[in-house]
Protein backbone atom coordinates (compact mmCIF):
# COMPACT_ATOMS: atom_id res chain seq x y z
CA UNK A 1 0.00 0.00 0.00
CA UNK A 2 1.35 3.42 -1.01
CA UNK A 3 2.38 5.69 1.83
CA UNK A 4 -0.20 8.40 2.46
CA UNK A 5 2.06 10.77 4.38
CA UNK A 6 1.57 12.21 7.86
CA UNK A 7 -1.03 14.62 9.14
CA UNK A 8 -0.74 17.48 11.61
CA UNK A 9 -3.14 20.21 12.73
CA UNK A 10 -2.42 23.94 12.64
CA UNK A 11 -4.46 26.84 13.98
CA UNK A 12 -5.46 29.38 11.34
CA UNK A 13 -7.25 32.76 11.71
CA UNK A 14 -10.82 33.06 10.50
CA UNK A 15 -13.81 35.40 10.77
CA UNK A 16 -14.33 37.52 13.86
CA UNK A 17 -10.75 37.17 15.01
CA UNK A 18 -11.33 33.55 15.89
CA UNK A 19 -9.02 30.64 15.05
CA UNK A 20 -9.76 27.04 14.21
CA UNK A 21 -7.70 23.96 13.37
CA UNK A 22 -6.95 22.85 9.84
CA UNK A 23 -5.46 19.45 9.04
CA UNK A 24 -2.46 19.23 6.72
CA UNK A 25 -0.98 16.13 5.13
CA UNK A 26 2.77 16.07 4.44
CA UNK A 27 3.91 13.56 1.83
CA UNK A 28 7.50 14.84 1.63
CA UNK A 29 9.72 17.47 3.20
CA UNK A 30 7.89 20.76 2.53
CA UNK A 31 5.28 19.00 0.39
CA UNK A 32 1.78 19.25 1.83
CA UNK A 33 -1.89 19.59 1.07
CA UNK A 34 -4.90 20.77 3.09
CA UNK A 35 -7.01 17.69 3.78
CA UNK A 36 -9.59 19.21 6.12
CA UNK A 37 -10.88 22.75 6.65
CA UNK A 38 -14.02 22.84 8.82
CA UNK A 39 -15.21 26.02 7.08
CA UNK A 40 -15.79 24.03 3.90
CA UNK A 41 -18.22 21.80 5.80
CA UNK A 42 -19.98 24.73 7.47
CA UNK A 43 -20.14 27.15 4.54
CA UNK A 44 -19.83 24.90 1.54
CA UNK A 45 -17.07 25.03 -1.03
CA UNK A 46 -18.24 28.24 -2.73
CA UNK A 47 -18.67 30.42 0.35
CA UNK A 48 -15.60 28.90 2.04
CA UNK A 49 -13.48 30.45 -0.71
CA UNK A 50 -14.33 33.87 0.74
CA UNK A 51 -13.50 32.93 4.33
CA UNK A 52 -10.39 34.50 5.92
CA UNK A 53 -9.01 31.06 6.71
CA UNK A 54 -9.00 30.13 3.02
CA UNK A 55 -7.03 33.24 2.12
CA UNK A 56 -4.59 32.49 4.93
CA UNK A 57 -4.09 28.94 3.69
CA UNK A 58 -3.31 30.04 0.15
CA UNK A 59 -1.39 33.25 0.84
CA UNK A 60 0.41 32.94 4.17
CA UNK A 61 0.63 29.27 5.14
CA UNK A 62 3.20 28.37 2.41
CA UNK A 63 5.60 30.91 3.91
CA UNK A 64 4.94 29.57 7.41
CA UNK A 65 5.71 26.02 6.26
CA UNK A 66 9.01 27.24 4.79
CA UNK A 67 10.10 29.39 7.77
CA UNK A 68 8.56 28.11 11.01
CA UNK A 69 11.01 25.98 12.99
CA UNK A 70 8.37 24.83 15.54
CA UNK A 71 6.07 23.72 12.71
CA UNK A 72 8.90 21.85 10.98
CA UNK A 73 9.81 20.18 14.27
CA UNK A 74 6.22 18.93 14.55
CA UNK A 75 6.44 17.58 11.02
CA UNK A 76 9.72 15.79 11.82
CA UNK A 77 8.14 14.27 14.92
CA UNK A 78 5.19 13.01 12.88
CA UNK A 79 7.49 11.66 10.16
CA UNK A 80 9.60 9.86 12.76
CA UNK A 81 6.50 8.17 14.15
CA UNK A 82 5.54 7.06 10.64
CA UNK A 83 8.58 4.79 10.30
CA UNK A 84 10.51 3.64 7.24
CA UNK A 85 8.26 5.22 4.55
CA UNK A 86 9.15 8.66 5.94
CA UNK A 87 12.93 8.16 5.72
CA UNK A 88 13.37 10.00 2.37
CA UNK A 89 11.57 13.06 3.73
CA UNK A 90 13.67 13.01 6.90
CA UNK A 91 16.84 12.70 4.85
CA UNK A 92 15.79 15.86 3.00
CA UNK A 93 15.31 17.58 6.36
CA UNK A 94 19.03 17.07 7.05
CA UNK A 95 19.64 19.89 4.57
CA UNK A 96 17.77 22.45 6.68
CA UNK A 97 19.67 25.56 7.76
CA UNK A 98 18.59 25.40 11.39
CA UNK A 99 20.73 23.00 13.48
CA UNK A 100 17.73 22.12 15.66
CA UNK A 101 15.93 20.67 12.65
CA UNK A 102 18.94 18.71 11.42
CA UNK A 103 19.35 17.38 14.95
CA UNK A 104 15.71 16.30 15.15
CA UNK A 105 15.98 14.61 11.75
CA UNK A 106 19.09 12.67 12.87
CA UNK A 107 17.32 11.51 16.01
CA UNK A 108 14.26 10.41 14.06
CA UNK A 109 16.35 8.50 11.51
CA UNK A 110 18.24 6.76 14.30
CA UNK A 111 15.00 5.78 16.00
CA UNK A 112 13.55 4.38 12.77
CA UNK A 113 16.71 2.38 12.06
CA UNK A 114 16.31 1.99 8.31
CA UNK A 115 19.57 1.24 6.42
CA UNK A 116 18.66 3.58 3.56
CA UNK A 117 19.47 6.48 5.90
CA UNK A 118 23.13 5.48 6.32
CA UNK A 119 24.62 7.64 3.52
CA UNK A 120 22.76 10.75 4.69
CA UNK A 121 23.76 10.19 8.30
CA UNK A 122 27.38 9.68 7.27
CA UNK A 123 27.24 13.05 5.56
CA UNK A 124 25.79 14.53 8.77
CA UNK A 125 28.97 13.46 10.57
CA UNK A 126 30.55 16.49 8.90
CA UNK A 127 27.85 18.92 10.06
CA UNK A 128 28.93 22.30 11.45
CA UNK A 129 26.96 21.62 14.64
CA UNK A 130 28.70 19.37 17.16
CA UNK A 131 25.33 18.23 18.49
CA UNK A 132 24.28 17.10 15.03
CA UNK A 133 27.60 15.29 14.54
CA UNK A 134 27.35 13.27 17.73
CA UNK A 135 23.66 12.55 17.19
CA UNK A 136 24.41 11.24 13.69
CA UNK A 137 27.20 9.16 15.21
CA UNK A 138 24.77 7.65 17.74
CA UNK A 139 22.23 6.98 15.00
CA UNK A 140 24.79 5.16 12.85
CA UNK A 141 25.83 3.06 15.82
CA UNK A 142 22.21 2.03 16.36
CA UNK A 143 21.89 1.14 12.68
CA UNK A 144 24.91 -1.14 13.05
CA UNK A 145 26.29 -0.69 9.54
CA UNK A 146 30.06 -1.34 9.54
CA UNK A 147 30.59 0.82 6.44
CA UNK A 148 30.20 3.85 8.72
CA UNK A 149 33.26 2.91 10.83
CA UNK A 150 35.91 4.87 8.87
CA UNK A 151 33.84 8.05 8.98
CA UNK A 152 33.14 7.59 12.69
CA UNK A 153 36.81 6.89 13.42
CA UNK A 154 37.71 10.29 11.96
CA UNK A 155 35.58 11.88 14.68
CA UNK A 156 38.00 10.59 17.31
CA UNK A 157 39.97 13.74 16.48
CA UNK A 158 36.95 16.05 16.62
CA UNK A 159 37.33 19.31 18.52
CA UNK A 160 34.18 18.58 20.54
CA UNK A 161 34.44 16.42 23.66
CA UNK A 162 30.88 15.15 23.16
CA UNK A 163 31.63 14.12 19.59
CA UNK A 164 34.81 12.28 20.58
CA UNK A 165 32.85 10.46 23.30
CA UNK A 166 30.12 9.53 20.81
CA UNK A 167 32.73 8.25 18.35
CA UNK A 168 34.27 6.03 21.04
CA UNK A 169 30.87 4.65 22.00
CA UNK A 170 29.92 4.03 18.38
CA UNK A 171 33.13 2.13 17.65
CA UNK A 172 32.49 0.07 20.77
CA UNK A 173 29.19 -1.02 19.23
CA UNK A 174 30.33 -1.35 15.61
CA UNK A 175 33.98 -2.28 15.94
CA UNK A 176 36.21 -5.29 16.36
CA UNK A 177 39.77 -6.02 17.46
CA UNK A 178 41.13 -3.95 14.56
CA UNK A 179 39.73 -0.82 16.25
CA UNK A 180 41.54 -1.45 19.54
CA UNK A 181 44.63 0.65 18.69
CA UNK A 182 42.56 3.71 17.79
CA UNK A 183 40.46 3.42 20.95
CA UNK A 184 43.51 2.69 23.10
CA UNK A 185 45.00 5.96 21.85
CA UNK A 186 41.90 7.74 23.13
CA UNK A 187 42.78 6.57 26.64
CA UNK A 188 45.33 9.41 26.56
CA UNK A 189 42.81 12.07 25.56
CA UNK A 190 43.08 15.30 27.54
CA UNK A 191 39.43 15.03 28.63
CA UNK A 192 38.45 12.52 31.32
CA UNK A 193 35.01 11.91 29.80
CA UNK A 194 36.63 10.81 26.55
CA UNK A 195 39.07 8.54 28.37
CA UNK A 196 36.17 6.93 30.24
CA UNK A 197 34.21 6.52 27.00
CA UNK A 198 37.23 4.82 25.43
CA UNK A 199 37.38 2.42 28.40
CA UNK A 200 33.69 1.61 27.90
CA UNK A 201 34.20 1.03 24.18
CA UNK A 202 37.14 -1.31 24.79
CA UNK A 203 34.99 -3.14 27.31
CA UNK A 204 32.38 -3.65 24.57
CA UNK A 205 35.01 -5.03 22.18
CA UNK A 206 36.38 -7.37 24.84
CA UNK A 207 39.75 -7.82 23.18
CA UNK A 208 42.81 -8.86 25.25
CA UNK A 209 44.81 -6.50 23.04
CA UNK A 210 43.44 -3.63 25.15
CA UNK A 211 44.56 -4.98 28.52
CA UNK A 212 47.94 -3.23 28.79
CA UNK A 213 46.50 0.17 27.87
CA UNK A 214 43.61 -0.25 30.30
CA UNK A 215 45.98 -1.25 33.11
CA UNK A 216 47.74 2.09 32.64
CA UNK A 217 44.40 3.89 33.10
CA UNK A 218 44.05 2.33 36.56
CA UNK A 219 46.49 5.07 37.58
CA UNK A 220 44.45 7.86 36.00
CA UNK A 221 44.06 11.06 38.00
CA UNK A 222 40.29 10.93 37.45
CA UNK A 223 38.39 8.42 39.56
CA UNK A 224 35.70 7.99 36.90
CA UNK A 225 38.33 6.82 34.44
CA UNK A 226 39.83 4.44 37.01
CA UNK A 227 36.34 3.04 37.63
CA UNK A 228 35.74 2.58 33.89
CA UNK A 229 39.13 0.88 33.47
CA UNK A 230 38.30 -1.57 36.28
CA UNK A 231 34.97 -2.34 34.67
CA UNK A 232 36.54 -2.87 31.24
CA UNK A 233 39.26 -5.16 32.57
CA UNK A 234 36.66 -7.23 34.38
CA UNK A 235 34.64 -7.54 31.17
CA UNK A 236 37.69 -8.65 29.17
CA UNK A 237 38.61 -11.16 31.88
CA UNK A 238 42.36 -11.42 31.29
CA UNK A 239 44.31 -12.60 34.41
CA UNK A 240 47.19 -10.28 33.53
CA UNK A 241 45.14 -7.47 35.05
CA UNK A 242 44.84 -9.07 38.49
CA UNK A 243 47.93 -7.51 40.16
CA UNK A 244 47.04 -4.00 38.99
CA UNK A 245 43.39 -4.42 39.98
CA UNK A 246 44.48 -5.70 43.41
CA UNK A 247 46.28 -2.39 43.94
CA UNK A 248 43.01 -0.54 43.26
CA UNK A 249 41.49 -2.28 46.30
CA UNK A 250 43.20 0.51 48.24
CA UNK A 251 41.99 3.30 45.97
CA UNK A 252 41.04 6.57 47.71
CA UNK A 253 37.56 6.36 46.14
CA UNK A 254 35.17 3.73 47.44
CA UNK A 255 33.42 3.28 44.09
CA UNK A 256 36.75 2.42 42.47
CA UNK A 257 37.53 -0.10 45.22
CA UNK A 258 34.12 -1.69 44.63
CA UNK A 259 34.68 -1.74 40.87
CA UNK A 260 38.05 -3.44 41.40
CA UNK A 261 36.41 -6.10 43.57
CA UNK A 262 33.79 -6.79 40.95
CA UNK A 263 36.40 -6.94 38.20
CA UNK A 264 38.49 -9.46 40.13
CA UNK A 265 35.39 -11.55 40.66
CA UNK A 266 34.62 -11.37 36.94
CA UNK A 267 38.13 -12.50 35.99
CA UNK A 268 37.94 -15.41 38.41
CA UNK A 269 41.65 -15.91 39.01
CA UNK A 270 42.48 -17.47 42.44
CA UNK A 271 45.54 -15.26 42.91
CA UNK A 272 43.10 -12.43 43.72
CA UNK A 273 41.57 -14.17 46.75
CA UNK A 274 44.18 -13.12 49.35
CA UNK A 275 43.85 -9.50 48.26
CA UNK A 276 40.07 -9.59 48.46
CA UNK A 277 40.11 -11.25 51.86
CA UNK A 278 41.87 -8.19 53.30
CA UNK A 279 38.60 -6.31 52.72
CA UNK A 280 36.36 -8.73 54.59
CA UNK A 281 36.88 -6.80 57.84
CA UNK A 282 36.61 -3.21 56.60
CA UNK A 283 33.97 -0.85 58.00
CA UNK A 284 32.07 -0.38 54.76
CA UNK A 285 29.37 -3.02 54.52
CA UNK A 286 29.03 -2.50 50.77
CA UNK A 287 32.73 -3.08 50.24
CA UNK A 288 32.78 -6.13 52.54
CA UNK A 289 29.81 -7.68 50.75
CA UNK A 290 31.28 -6.95 47.32
CA UNK A 291 34.63 -8.51 48.29
CA UNK A 292 32.92 -11.56 49.79
CA UNK A 293 30.81 -12.04 46.69
CA UNK A 294 33.91 -11.73 44.50
CA UNK A 295 35.72 -14.40 46.53
CA UNK A 296 32.72 -16.71 46.23
CA UNK A 297 32.60 -16.19 42.49
CA UNK A 298 36.31 -16.93 42.12
CA UNK A 299 35.99 -20.07 44.20
CA UNK A 300 33.16 -21.24 41.96
CA UNK A 301 35.03 -20.27 38.78
CA UNK A 302 36.20 -23.12 36.51
CA UNK A 303 39.72 -21.66 36.60
CA UNK A 304 39.85 -22.10 40.39
CA UNK A 305 38.30 -25.56 40.23
CA UNK A 306 40.84 -26.75 37.68
CA UNK A 307 43.70 -25.29 39.75
CA UNK A 308 42.57 -27.14 42.87
CA UNK A 309 42.16 -30.38 40.92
Amino acid sequence: MEWQGVEIEVEVPCAGGRKHPVRLRFTGWGEYEVVHNPCEELLGEVFARMAPCTHYLSERLPGLVRRSVPLKQRVIEALGASGAPAVPALMDALAERQPALRLAACQALGDIGDPQAVPALMHALEDKSAEVRWTACDALAELGDPQAKPAIARLLNDRSVDVRCAACEALGKLGDADDVPALAAMLNDKDADVRAAACDALSELGSPRAVDALIERLQDANSGVRWAACDALGAIGDPRAVPALAQRLNDPKSDVRIAACKALGDIGDPQAIPHLETLLQVRSRTLRDTARHAVERIQAHPRTTSTVA
